[in-house]
């Protein structure tokens, strides 16, 4: 996870030196940064997710995440406010040198905090003894073994083909005739919906059936995904997106509980690593074809399969045995 955090810092020195020396090339080394950044999300992710239960405890852990989810989507909302401000006070470098600075501080972080003593030392000979084949083999054979585990990494894969939330701004603009600002607005709903969800989702979990959160909330934010797709007033659009984000915070509540506390915590970085691989592999080509697809068709056609499509992947769980019979994350 340091290295990690380390790498993206680097983002920001690279793309402030292309600014700088390289501006002609400045797109090619956006795009690999871009990379780089996801690439290190990969090992950052997992590794918080396989500490998690050592630092809080598999009870807690509904209630945390919950949490972090209102935590990062609050910390979304304040960087987007103070972006411009930033811009105009410390200009385009120096923003990507606080870049840097607040990654590193990150890694420091990371290195003093994390960690558990009695974890650390066993983690990092496991590292050196363990080849990256042999622990893809065991993440596997994991994952083959779990139906429960499949049946969620089934249904992250499928909704993943059809993810399209790059396309709301072209729903918006060109269906609903909505302004940039109007489009702000939009955004800005889902990430307050985000927050205060984010707050209670946690606790209000625990109580339901899995199974039930799962598909349910499934369901009714694809269903809203749909019906974005119909209706052409503004005030509904704003409405069903609240509505859509809502449920989508609940079920990424569960999904990401039951990924920690059904794999034991040897397992569960690489787990996580190849149920994210695996669920994320068809999207480059599927995200090209849906920006192909909405310059040819209207937009609300997209609209209507995918969110046909991400409700008949809500159906897995239900589907699943072992999914249906957790009482409770």
């Amino acid at each position: 996870m340091q290295k990690a955090y380390i790498a993206m810092a680097l983002i920001g020195v690279v793309l402030a030196l292309s600014y700088v020396f390289f501006i002609d090339y400045i797109v090619f080394s956006v795009m690999v940064m871009v990379i780089l950044n996801d690439v290190a999300q990969l090992f950052i992710f997992p590794s918080r997710n396989r500490l998690l239960p050592s630092l809080i405890g598999k009870d807690r852990i509904p209630i945390v995440s919950g949490y972090l989810s209102s935590a990062n989507n609050t910390a979304s909302l304040l960087g987007n406010a103070i972006a411009g401000f930033l811009l105009s006070l410390i200009g385009f470098i120096g923003v990507l040198l606080t870049h840097s600075v607040l990654f590193i501080l990150a890694a420091a972080l990371v290195k003093w905090l994390v960690l558990p003593k009695y974890e650390s030392k066993k983690i990092q000979q496991n590292q050196k003894k363990k080849e990256f084949w042999k622990e893809f083999k065991e993440g596997v054979k994991i994952l083959r073994g779990h139906n429960a585990l499949l049946a969620l990494t089934f249904m992250n894969m499928g909704t993943n083909i059809v993810s399209i939330g790059y396309l709301y701004i072209v729903l918006l603009k060109t269906q609903y005739g909505a302004t940039s600002s109007q489009y702000g607005f939009f955004e800005a709903i889902g990430v307050a919906v985000s927050i205060v969800t984010g707050l209670f989702a946690g606790k209000v979990v625990k109580k339901i059936k899995p199974v039930i959160i799962l598909s349910g909330a499934q369901i009714i934010s694809c269903s809203c995904m749909v019906l974005l797709g119909t209706v052409n007033e503004l005030v509904f659009a704003f409405i069903l997106f609240a509505i859509q984000t809502f449920f989508s915070i609940f079920q990424g509540v569960v999904v990401g509980t039951l990924f920690i506390t059904l794999v034991d915590a040897k397992y569960r970085a690489r787990v996580d690593s190849l149920v994210t691989s695996i669920s994320a592999f068809m999207m480059p080509a599927t995200v090209f074809l849906g920006g192909y697809l909405a310059d040819h068709i209207p937009i609300r056609y997209i609209f209507y399969f995918a969110g046909t499509w991400a409700m008949l992947m809500g159906l897995a769980p239900l589907f699943s045995k072992d999914v249906r019979g957790l009482k409770k994350i």
